[in-house]
């Protein structure tokens, strides 16, 4: 059962042209191969040639490849992506066709590439970029050798009739070309069997394959007996052999389906003892039509008088225009004239252009040359002027080249032997002022002392004053050491309030200030009343432990108040008596009273005992006060913390000056007792250093003039060293003369070659050979623009002066050479004239057999017609210019004139014959500079009806009525394939043609065109719906017409007599008469 592609997954421009292609139903190899190729898998598929391979593969991979569908311009995006290898060209071409077509509404690319034609389209067509890529093995690997195709991005690789790629031998090649390939893709084989060799490609370069088997229907031909007989392929051969002789058959047509098989086969019959031979297909070609080869076989079925390609084409064109009585043009007749004729034709069609460029081109060549040598006239002239002036800088340098050589030997002894010298006198006056340096620098070291002892002296002189001045007002030391004590009491008054600032803030201060008031004034009261006290008379009356109990148990201050009126009043010995009352209240150190004990052990008794001593309150008092004066300093501290440190910094500063001043006044004391022995060191020394001044003075001025020698002779030495290093660079920079360099012309002028001279002599020669360089550059750079204008002629004399001189004397020779252009001018026409004659010869040739076919063909009168004629139109002008050429090459030939030595009497001929060559060179324009035998004439139909005018025709349909126009075209074609046999064969084979229509042609033209056919070595056939009385035999096809077709035997012959002759024999004519 049938599958439609509408049942596909294909994308609207695949399935569009599938429906537009007229295609609805898969063949049984498409159905079961485009959903596995649709998944990607790799297929090994049987099927023969016309089951829908292509379609089979095509279509699953356009689908595919549609996912890199793009419309860029680059070719980079446009990679090959699927390969299709096929054995032979015509199936490549098919299938590239077919690829196309399903690929026409994607944006796919494709293209196609085989043998057998120029890879210049094809390799532009790759370089465009394609994603499909339909090639035959060969040409693939020519493309990929020469870097046109890449294919490093196939993802798709179809081997269609692998079994042919194979038998062909192309086996090396696929394997070459799946080199190529990335390992990951998609590889598709088909193939007519599945051979061993077919199953081992297949294990190589698929991966799992689904394999698809299509069985292939046999039909044969009910009139042909077939005989199969099943062989493997080993046994083919020994099968065939064995054939041959069970059935003892003479000659038998093997048919191989390659050329390599074929010859293995004949190489194996032969081996047998069988007469073998291997035909080709052009040798059986030519066989077939009585050709010559080297196999002895005549297989002569139509024998040609030319066996070329060429004349079995025009053959084909002829019979087949016979048969179908096509329509004769005058054009289409003049190609089939000149294609008949080809054989007998000398010259055929020739490159007018490439002869004349041939015949003209030392011509031209020559012509250039002397263009360019006119043009090139003032480079030339320079360069002529440039070689003139190398010549005399090669003579100067010759000629000073040998005198700098004899100088600069001079050079070198002299300047030896003066360097010796120099360097003598420069020892002898650096030892003498290395000795008296030496002396003088042990006196300088000497003064470098005494100047060192006296500035130390004056240093210390000069700071006694400064300090004498300094402590002029002060008389003893102790006024320096007080103010010091001073300025350090300060600082650490104000530092140790700084200090316990620190530790208290502002109300603890003013707290402890208050109580030590208060401490101070009890003192001061104590001080004041330290005679006469409580705790005085409590003394004098108890003993001390009792006052201890007693102070304890009441305030400390009671028993520093006075006795009196404003302290304590003690009257009699009343108080004593109170007090003991008190005492006798205690028990060790418990007071007790009713209802209340306290134990005082834990209190301290106040220390009062200084309340009777008077030095011991004051320095009490003394202390407090201090005390006092620092807690104020202390609060003044802490209410302006900054300024009091910047207080404190100032007073250490003080300290310091102080200090220093007192360390200065003491030095002051100490240098002042040295003052008068330093004076009269210090005249002691400076005595000393006048007199070494003196002296270095003398040592220096020697030591002076010592050094100006020196400093000549330095000079000296280093004129001379610059001067060598000069002519030693000038040496390097010297090029000498090469071996081979010419003479040029003799230098005369006077040369000054004196030692003085011989830094000038040497930049002068320097200077020439530059000159020199510089002028060997402008000729190669005028050589070169001498080139440029196309001055080549002595470019193979490869001697370089030989060319310019050369150059030069053609120059000033010009005229001479314009005489040899002009006369191989002439010649080169003679050359053309002998390619031209040939053409001329042919067209007279050809007027020659036209006249022949003329007669031939008006030997009986056609129809009403009194003549049909094929007439020739020359081309005048064409022959008048060719006869022009050809008229002066005879003459320059056969010596007429003279004017190919004579160019003054020519000029008139020279133009004529231009003028040819370039109506020529015209006319062959339009036809790829093709010039032969068809650009000199045309031709026409002459009709000459009886009675009538001649009139011209283009056409014959249109001149004539039916049946005289096919008589005509009959008549034409016989005569031309008649032409094209061979005269002595032809004779014996009789070539029969098909007549349609026969019963447009009246009797009498239809006896006339049987005579001439039979005489011209042809037998029509008419055909027509009743039967042809002109003709011998009717054959009526409805009666041989049976269910198996039509078969006609000579049962079904039919012989035609007239009645006035019965008795005329039968004729080899026959008439076919077709159902209506």
């Amino acid at each position: 059962m049938t599958q439609p592609y509408s049942t596909l997954a294909l994308a609207e421009p695949l399935k569009r042209a599938v429906a537009e292609m007229g295609y609805e139903n898969m063949t049984p190899i498409q159905a079961q191969a485009i959903p596995v190729v649709l998944t990607g898998q790799d297929v090994m598929g049987a099927a023969q040639t016309g089951t829908g391979k292509t379609a089979a593969f095509s279509l699953p991979l356009l689908q595919r490849l549609l996912q890199h569908e793009n419309s860029s311009t680059s070719p980079a995006r446009h990679p090959v992506r699927a390969l299709v290898l096929l054995p032979t060209r015509e199936l490549a071409d098919q299938v590239a066709q077919q690829v196309a077509l399903y690929a026409k509404y994607t944006k796919l690319r494709s293209t196609v590439v085989f043998g057998g034609m120029d890879m210049k389209p094809q390799t532009l067509e790759l370089k465009k970029g394609v994603e499909v890529l339909v090639a035959t093995p060969g040409r693939l690997l020519d493309h990929i050798e020469a870097k046109n195709a890449v294919l490093n991005q196939v993802e798709y690789v179809v081997l269609d009739e692998a079994d042919r790629m194979l038998d062909i031998g192309f086996l090396p090649d696929l394997q070459r070309i799946l080199s190529y390939l990335p390992k990951q893709r998609t590889t598709l084989l088909f193939s007519a069997t599945f051979s061993p060799e077919i199953k081992r490609l297949a294990s190589s370069y698929l991966q799992n394959p689904i394999t698809i088997e299509v069985a292939r229907p046999n039909e044969t031909a009910s009139t042909v007996e077939q005989r199969f007989y099943s062989a493997s392929d080993d046994d083919k051969r020994r099968a065939i052999h064995q054939v041959l002789k069970s059935r003892v058959l003479k000659q038998a047509f093997i048919f191989v389906n390659s050329k390599l098989g074929c010859a293995r086969l004949a190489r194996s019959l032969e081996r047998e003892g069988l007469k073998a031979y291997e035909l080709k297909p052009d040798e059986l070609r030519r066989l077939l039509v009585g050709g010559h080869t080297l196999i002895p076989l005549d297989l002569t079925l139509i024998p040609l008088r030319s066996t070329s390609e060429q004349s079995l084409k025009t053959f084909r064109a002829l019979f087949i225009n016979l048969l179908h009585m096509r329509e004769i043009t005058a054009a289409k007749l003049k190609q089939l004239f000149l294609d008949a004729f080809e054989h007998s034709l000398r010259s055929g069609s020739v490159d007018y252009i490439a002869a004349t460029e041939e015949a003209f081109r030392d011509v031209r060549r020559m012509e250039q040359d002397y263009q360019a040598l006119v043009t090139a006239g003032p480079l030339i002239e320079a360069l002529s002027a440039g070689v003139a002036q190398r010549e005399v800088l090669r003579g100067k340098l010759h000629r000073l080249s040998p005198l700098l050589d004899n100088l600069l030997g001079t050079w070198q002894d002299y300047s030896g032997a003066r360097r010796d010298e120099l360097l003598a006198q420069h020892d002898h006056y650096r030892a003498e002022q290395d000795g008296l340096q030496h002396e003088q620098r042990g006196g300088t070291q000497e003064l470098m002392r005494l100047e060192r002892e006296i500035s130390e002296i004056q240093r210390w002189m000069g700071e006694l004053a400064v300090l004498k001045n300094r402590f002029a007002l002060v008389d003893d030391v102790k006024v320096l050491e007080a103010q010091l004590l001073a300025a350090k009491d300060a600082h650490d008054e104000l530092a140790g309030a700084l200090a316990q600032s620190r530790q208290f803030s502002a109300e603890d201060l003013d707290e402890r200030l208050r109580d030590l008031e208060k401490r101070l004034k009890s003192v001061k009261q104590q001080l004041d009343h330290a005679d006469n006290n409580s705790y005085s008379r409590l003394r004098e009356e108890f003993s001390q432990a009792d006052v201890d109990r007693l102070m304890r148990l009441f305030n400390g201050q009671l028993f520093s108040l006075p006795l009196g009126e404003k302290g304590i009043q003690a009257e009699g010995e009343d108080w004593v008596k109170a007090v003991e009352a008190v005492l006798d209240r205690f028990k060790g150190e418990l007071f007790s009273v009713p209802g209340l004990t306290i134990d005082l052990s834990h209190i301290e008794p106040p220390a009062l005992q200084a309340l009777a001593d008077r030095a011991a309150l004051r320095d009490q008092r003394d202390r407090l006060e201090r005390e006092l004066k620092q807690l104020k300093t202390q609060q003044a501290v802490a209410a302006d913390r900054a300024a009091s440190k910047a207080q404190a910094e100032q007073l250490y500063k003080d300290v310091l000056d102080a200090q220093k001043a007192l360390e200065d006044f003491r030095r002051c004391q100490t240098l002042s007792a040295e003052d008068a022995s330093k004076l009269e060191q210090l005249a002691q020394l400076e005595a000393a250093q006048d007199e070494l001044k003196r002296a270095s003075d003398a040592f220096t001025e020697r030591v002076q003039q010592l050094s100006a020698k020196l400093q000549l002779v330095g000079r000296q030495l280093a004129d001379l060293e610059a001067k060598q290093r000069t002519l030693e660079d000038a040496l390097r920079r010297r090029q000498l003369l090469p071996a081979d360099l010419p003479f040029g012309t003799p230098f005369m002028d006077p040369v000054d070659d004196s030692l003085d001279n011989l830094q000038p002599l040497l930049n002068d020669y320097q200077d020439s050979w530059q000159a020199l360089q510089r002028i060997d550059g402008q000729i190669e750079a005028l050589y070169a623009q001498v080139r440029l204008k196309g001055v080549a002629k002595f470019d193979s004399e490869d001697d370089v002066e030989r060319r310019l001189h050369l150059l030069v004397n053609a120059y000033a020779h010009r005229q001479d050479e314009a005489l040899t252009l002009a006369k191989a001018r002439r010649a080169a026409v003679t050359d053309i004239a002998r390619t031209l004659r040939n053409i001329r010869s042919d067209y007279d040739n050809l007027e020659h057999q036209l006249a022949l076919f003329n007669r031939e063909i008006n030997k009986r009168q056609v129809s009403n017609l009194e003549s049909f004629r094929i007439v020739l139109a020359p081309n005048k002008d064409a022959l008048k210019h060719i006869d022009q050429i050809i008229h002066s090459a005879g003459q320059y030939e056969e010596g007429e004139t003279l004017s190919v030595f004579d160019l003054q009497q020519s000029g008139d001929q020279d133009a004529k014959n231009e003028e040819a060559k370039e109506y020529l060179a015209r006319l062959v324009a339009a036809n790829h500079n093709q010039l032969g035998l068809k650009d000199l004439f045309e031709l026409a139909f002459e009709i000459t009806k009886v009675g009538g005018a001649p009139v011209m025709h283009t056409d014959i349909d249109g001149a004539a009525s039916n049946g005289t126009t096919m008589t005509i075209k009959a008549l034409t074609n016989m005569y031309l394939l008649l032409h094209l046999m061979d005269r002595e064969q032809a004779g014996k084979v009789r070539l029969p043609y098909y007549l349609d229509e026969a019963a447009d042609i009246d009797e009498r033209n239809q006896q006339a065109l049987i005579e001439t056919s039979l005489q011209l070595g042809f037998v029509p056939i008419l055909a027509s719906v009743k039967p042809q009385v002109s003709a011998h035999v009717a054959i009526d096809l409805e009666g041989g017409s049976g269910p198996n077709g039509i078969y006609i035997d000579e049962a079904d012959w039919k012989y035609i007599k007239r009645r006035e002759s019965a008795a005329v024999g039968i004729s080899e004519s026959a008439s076919a008469t077709e159902p209506a």
